[in-house]
């Protein structure tokens, strides 16, 4: 038969797996609960579709011939890809399989707890973190590929439903030994002749500096473009240029002025800079049981932070993944 009109013929493989791993037609029979016979069909089935002989059957035990020994660790793989495609299917029509967007800073500071929750409520489904950018996010809502999002807020379309969080306030980050690493805060037009490094285009920052400098017609000069925040903070730390970050894409240590960090973290003024950090879904996607439970975690842990005045969870570990890109 030929290739491409090939039957994906299961029972035949599932039947031919069975003999080669016990080498003996009875009981590889016995295993799957057929009569012998039935076997042998299944058998001639999937060899006539291959067009190929696959056992050496009056060997004792059964052999594989070349195009069975071929076959049978792409069709263990296949068919153990296959079920374990089915029981995620399972998972998820019950409910216990959630996906999410999240911007790489806000997964880093935020998400950790809100999921180690979720994994003790919810057992048995998967989480999928999609830490991408907020263009890759907005792409994922639209088709419909995400339960909801973390992200920075824009100009979404009306089908989103947005919740916002909290307010996030832009810092200039510089080294240690710039000559406005010690100010109470920096205004927009002092950078004026100071080489900035960008975050690419795909980045919702980008866009808000943007936005800000057109609104107060500050030239601000973009000398380097990066994609990665972390590869920009790097490039701050060697002495290449500046940078603007939200709060929480911050170093935690130039976040807490401790006097060993390599960057210094100040506010920036004249415009002050803000992006909205809230959840994202759209209107009409009904969320699983175990979707809603994590994303109503994910609301009332930013809540409770507000209200005590304290951040929304404890940062654990570096600014972002150096692999990750930017928010």
């Amino acid at each position: 038969m030929h290739h491409g009109s090939m039957y994906l013929d299961l029972p035949g493989l599932d039947a031919f797996i069975a003999v080669a791993d016990l080498g003996s037609f009875h009981r590889a029979a016995a295993r799957l609960g057929i009569s012998q016979p039935a076997l042998t069909r299944r058998l001639q089935r999937l060899e006539q579709i291959i067009g190929s002989k696959l056992l050496v059957r009056r060997a004792q035990p059964v052999r594989l011939t070349p195009v069975g020994a071929a076959l049978l660790p792409e069709a263990q793989a296949a068919l153990a890809k296959l079920q374990s495609a089915m029981r995620r299917a399972g998972d998820r029509s019950r409910g216990h399989d959630v996906d999410i967007g999240c911007l790489p800073t806000l997964a880093v500071r935020y998400l950790g707890a809100a999921l180690a929750r979720h994994r003790r409520r919810w057992t048995g489904g998967e989480i999928t973190v999609f830490d991408v950018s907020a263009t890759e996010i907005r792409a994922m809502l639209e088709a419909n590929r995400i339960d909801f999002a973390l992200a920075a807020i824009g100009s979404e379309p009306w089908d989103v439903e947005c919740t916002p969080l909290a307010e996030e306030p832009f810092f200039l980050v510089c080294p240690r030994g710039h000559r406005l690493a010690g100010r109470p805060s920096v205004s927009w037009d002092e950078l004026g002749r100071e080489p900035l490094v960008s975050i690419g285009p795909l980045s919702e920052n980008h866009r808000i500096i943007e936005a800000g400098l057109a609104q107060t017609r500050v030239d601000a000069t973009w000398r380097i473009e990066v994609r990665h925040l972390s590869t920009a903070v790097a490039l701050v730390a060697a002495g290449a240029g500046l940078t603007a970050l939200p709060e929480s894409a911050l170093p935690e240590p130039a976040l807490a002025g401790e006097p060993t960090a390599a960057v210094v973290a100040v506010p920036l003024s004249r415009p002050a800079l803000s992006r909205t950090v809230g959840l994202m879904r759209r209107r009409d996607r009904m969320l699983s049981p175990a979707a809603q439970d994590l994303m109503n975690d994910i609301l009332e842990t930013f809540r409770g932070a507000r209200a005590s005045g304290t951040p929304a969870a404890a940062p654990g570990g570096s600014d972002e993944d150096a692999s990750a890109p930017a928010c």
